[in-house]
């Protein structure tokens, strides 16, 4: 758009639209730039300065508790107006009693739904859960304590999303090269209302909320131990990081996705060796005293079914490979596919990113520097992503291991925001159809596989961190 000043001159100003983050990318969807110019009506100069006001940190803490208000009163109206669905509750219940009984081996504690196979840790909360529920017969009262979990979860995902998206500032502008502050600040105000688009996208999900508030299943819990961790790894509390990643582990070994990449950073957060067996052993350390009633007593059952890697899933309930026939999806022959191009996807990223540390720092591990929030959690996230791509199965309850990251990953690609948002909605499409078909499985993972290639093609963020350089 051209508007003419009082002078019957026109000045253009390349800035993309205001008011809109999905305006913004216009000029990237389909190639156009935005003109207005630098003298436009009042009106519009009114919205400008709007828009790059509420940019600003002081608007951050606001629009976050604003999306956290929205987010309990539509978890408060689910529970009110939306039925239970009884699927693992009962179970988790049943498995508790069954140790407080005082069993002690894995192999004979069990619930409506099968052999109870997660770690220690999930005793132990669901325990507390029990006791909080009355024996876990008031489930009303089980959904208002998810209801705060998935707000608490939410809380600490939106965090992270605000850290990044002002370090994504503080890089762009110490990169800038234009001495014209009002062009730069403008495209920096863009950066931000485009990763608050993406905060609002992370509250919009009718599977994630299923999971969390009608379902209660543990792995909702699980990933607000994790979340809480990766906050703190990006804040560099590297110890106290591994100690909640390990109670993370402890309710449910899903977790473990995310170690390759925390093993990374591990070794190149720390000045030596020593601090990385620290870390690790905290984590191990942790396992052990949680497990330790377990381990003690049957020892080779705890470790079998805590951690049970052979674990046989069932056709009827995967979500992402239904297109697939029943007789291949139970070969070995898959299984063995799906481990090779897991491991062999996080040997080229591995890679890819020891490249890009050497160029940047000279050396590969033990760099004894602050590493940049975004490294640390596109780091983790990748790592975890991966395993979710190849993974031998998802359930629906699987989703919530994925769903706040996969946001944060697309936002730090080159994609056009219209087909950032496309991605994430073929993945919601997939996990709300049920029960899954073909054609969902095949939308899921033409989704996947389309945003681990754009995450490939994606530049390595800055590995260490930079000062603060810019408060919009």
């Amino acid at each position: 758009f051209t508007f003419h000043t009082q002078h019957h001159h026109t000045k253009k100003l390349v800035v993309e639209p205001v008011f809109s983050s999905f305006l913004c990318s216009l000029d990237s969807i389909w190639g156009s730039p935005i003109m207005v110019s630098s003298t436009s009506p009042k009106g519009t100069s009114l919205l400008l300065k709007v828009y790059k006001q509420f940019a600003s940190p002081k608007w951050d803490l606001p629009y976050i508790l604003c999306l956290l208000v929205l987010e309990t009163v539509l978890s408060l109206a689910i529970v009110k107006y939306v039925s239970y669905t009884e699927i693992d509750w009962e179970a988790y219940m049943q498995e508790v009693s069954m140790w407080q009984d005082g069993e002690l081996d894995y192999t004979k504690i069990y619930g409506g739904t099968g052999p109870l196979v997660y770690p220690a840790g999930f005793l132990y909360m669901y325990a507390f859960f029990k006791w909080l529920t009355g024996g876990g017969t008031n489930v009303l009262l089980g959904q208002y304590l998810f209801c705060g979990l998935y707000v608490l979860n939410q809380a600490v995902v939106l965090s992270i999303c605000n850290m990044i998206a002002r370090n994504l500032v503080e890089s762009q502008w110490a990169k800038s090269k234009s001495k014209e502050s009002g062009k730069t600040s403008l495209k920096l105000c863009n950066v931000i209302w485009s990763w608050r688009v993406a905060m609002g996208m992370m509250c919009l999900s009718k599977r994630i909320h299923s999971i969390f508030v009608l379902r209660l299943f543990n792995d909702g819990p699980c990933m607000l131990f994790f979340y809480i961790s990766c906050l703190l790894f990006a804040k560099t509390f590297w110890r106290t990081g591994c100690a909640v990643f390990s109670l993370a582990v402890s309710i449910k070994m899903n977790v473990l996705l995310f170690a390759p990449g925390l093993l990374l950073l591990l070794l190149q957060s720390s000045e030596n060796i020593a601090e990385t067996v620290i870390c690790l052993g905290i984590c191990a350390g942790i396992q052990l005293i949680l497990g330790a009633p377990f381990l003690l007593s049957y020892p080779v059952s705890y470790i079998r079914k805590a951690f049970e890697f052979d674990r046989v899933f069932f056709y009827k309930w995967t979500v992402n490979w239904k297109f697939l026939p029943e007789d291949i999806f139970v070969a070995k022959p898959l299984s063995l596919i799906l481990l090779s191009l897991h491991l062999g996807a996080l040997a080229l990223f591995a890679l890819k990113w020891i490249k890009a540390c050497k160029k940047e720092t000279g050396k590969i591990i033990f760099l004894g520097n602050k590493l940049s929030p975004i490294y640390v959690v596109q780091t983790l996230f990748i790592s975890n992503f991966i395993g979710v791509v190849f993974a031998r199965t998802l359930h629906y309850q699987f989703y919530s291991w994925y769903f706040h990251a996969l946001p944060v990953l697309l936002w730090l690609t080159r994609l056009p925001i219209a087909m950032k948002v496309v991605l994430i909605f073929m993945v919601e499409y997939g996990f709300n159809v049920f029960p899954a078909t073909p054609f969902s499985s095949a939308v899921l993972q033409i989704a996947h596989v389309s945003s681990i290639i754009a995450i490939w093609r994606t530049d390595v963020p800055a590995v260490i961190q930079t000062p603060c350089l810019k408060q919009l």
